[in-house]
C-alpha cells in the first residue's frame, strides 16, 4: 500500500483528470513520517518502491533487488 514504481513509460492525460498533487519520498522517510499522527491518515503520501522497465517487464526494488513476476 502507498508504494509507487518509477518508469520511463509515458502517457498523455487530460489536465481535468488530475485531482491533486501528492508527495513521494524514500521508504525510510515514509516510515518516519507515518509514525507521527500528522501523517498517519494522509492519502497523498507515497514512497518510491522501485523501478519498472516496460520494455523488458523488469521490476527492481529501490534497493536494487530484482523482483521475479
Amino acid at each position: 500500500q502507498n508504494a509507487l514504481y518509477q518508469s520511463c513509460h509515458e502517457d498523455e492525460n487530460d489536465v481535468q483528470t488530475i485531482s491533486h498533487k501528492c508527495q513521494v519520498v524514500g521508504r525510510e522517510h515514509y516510515e518516519q513520517l507515518t509514525r507521527g499522527r500528522r501523517y498517519q491518515d494522509r492519502q497523498d503520501l507515497y514512497y518510491l518502491a522501485g523501478t519498472y522497465d516496460p520494455t523488458t517487464g523488469r521490476l527492481v526494488t529501490a534497493d536494487g533487488v530484482p523482483i521475479l513476476c
